[in-house]
């Protein structure tokens, strides 16, 4: 003889159930609600204030009118691991008067519609190696290994955000 085991009610159809489905649903909506707006709010192009939080002191920013990013040339490759890699090499002249220790650049990468598709920041001559004397030059070569798909291929812009000066000697 085989027993026979009672079927409980479904639980679902209670009328507070359906008000804890829609308040989790409602929550579900806000959470993507925020999350939408903080990812978008980062991928933004920098409002024109933003120029003004560089790394860049009033005295550095008096200079970096004498440093030049000159001699520019990209060229693409493929990686040992089958990846695109981009390289941006070129030439850092210091045209002032004050030797150099590092030197910072933000290179902007744009798409059809000119706006920012990527945008990286990197340091260039950083101690412990030695500076840039004044009126002297030196070459870099910076490489990415990711570039946004939506970048136009026209080149990058690159500015100079941030300087360190050499120690007096």
């Amino acid at each position: 003889m085989a027993n026979s085991l009672p079927i409980p009610p479904d639980a679902g159809d209670g009328p507070g159930d359906k008000t804890r489905v829609l308040v989790a649903l409602g929550a579900a909506l806000l959470i993507g609600a925020l999350a939408f707006y903080f990812v978008r709010g980062a991928n933004r192009a920098p409002q024109p204030a933003a120029e003004a939080q560089t790394g860049l002191g009033p005295e550095e920013r008096a200079y970096v009118a004498n440093v030049g990013v000159d001699r520019l040339e990209i060229s693409r490759a493929e990686n040992f691991l089958h990846q695109e890699v981009t390289t941006i090499s070129g030439e850092i002249t210091n045209g002032g008067n004050r030797a150099l220790a590092g030197v910072e650049l933000t290179i902007e990468f744009y798409d059809e519609m000119n706006q920012i598709a990527q945008r990286e920041t990197r340091s260039l001559f950083g101690p412990p190696g030695p500076p840039i004397p004044a009126g002297d030059h030196r070459e870099f070569e910076v490489s990415f290994e990711h570039i946004s798909t939506a970048w136009n291929m026209r080149a990058p812009a690159i500015k100079v955000t941030a300087l360190q000066f050499s120690p007096a000697k």
